[in-house]
C-alpha cells in the first residue's frame, strides 16, 4: 500500500511539473497574446484587383486620331458619335476605327472581343448587344460583327457594337486588343483617350 502511495505521489509531482513547464513556455518571451494572429498594416497600400477587361495586358497609349502599331496591327481611332435612344433613355457611343493587318493571315475582330471603354473612374465596360441591335436598325453605315481584316489589308468604318455610357459622360478611353488570328491573345492593349471635343452628336454620319 505504501508503495502505491509513493507511486501516486511521484505521478502527481510529474504532472504538476509538466503543467508548470507548459504554462511557462506559452508566456516566456511572448508578451503579445496575438502574436500568432495575422497582422494587417493599415499603412500598407491596398493591392488593387486587375481591371475587368484590360487586366494584366501590356498597355500602349495612343492619341485620338493617331495611328499606332502593336503586334503587327496598326490602329487608329477616327471618331466617336454619341446617340440618345429615346425609347430606352440610354446614351450609346459608336466608334469609327481603322485597323491595318500587317501579316499574311486574315483574321476577324468584333466589338465584344476586341474593344472596351474605360470611364474616368477606371470602370471598364464592354460592348452591349442593345447598341448593336439599335445600330443595325437605324444606321446602315455601321458594320456588323464579325469583321474580317484581310491579310496585308485594312478595315475602316463604324462598329455596330457600341457602348452604353452613363449620362453626362464627356470623356473616356477606348481600349483595343490587337489579337491577330488568336482571339484569346489579350496580352497587348492599345488605349486611345476621347475628350469632349472629340465626341460628335451628329448621327447623320452613321446613316
Amino acid at each position: 500500500m505504501k508503495k502505491l502511495k509513493v507511486v501516486a505521489v511521484i505521478l502527481a509531482m510529474s504532472l504538476a511539473a509538466v503543467s508548470a513547464f507548459s504554462c511557462s513556455d506559452k508566456t516566456t518571451g511572448n508578451s503579445n497574446p496575438n502574436a500568432d494572429i495575422s497582422y494587417i498594416d493599415p499603412n500598407q497600400p491596398v493591392q488593387e484587383e486587375p481591371t475587368k477587361y484590360s487586366g494584366g495586358a501590356n498597355k500602349t497609349n495612343s492619341d485620338f486620331g493617331q495611328e499606332i502599331e502593336v503586334n503587327s496591327t496598326a490602329f487608329t481611332l477616327n471618331s466617336a458619335v454619341k446617340v440618345h435612344d429615346d425609347q430606352t433613355g440610354n446614351d450609346y457611343m459608336y466608334i469609327n476605327v481603322t485597323i491595318k493587318n500587317k501579316t499574311d493571315i486574315e483574321y476577324e475582330i468584333s466589338s465584344l472581343n476586341n474593344f472596351f471603354v474605360a470611364l474616368d473612374d477606371s470602370k471598364e465596360i464592354s460592348s452591349d448587344v442593345r447598341t448593336k441591335i439599335y445600330a443595325l436598325r437605324n444606321f446602315p453605315k455601321c458594320n456588323d460583327d464579325y469583321i474580317t481584316i484581310p491579310a496585308n489589308g485594312e478595315f475602316t468604318g463604324f462598329l455596330a457594337g457600341g457602348f452604353i455610357i452613363p449620362e453626362g459622360t464627356d470623356s473616356f478611353t477606348v481600349g483595343f486588343f490587337p489579337t491577330l488570328d488568336n482571339e484569346t491573345n489579350k496580352s497587348e492593349v492599345i488605349l486611345a483617350p476621347v475628350s469632349a471635343e472629340n465626341i460628335s452628336t451628329d448621327d447623320s454620319v452613321l446613316k
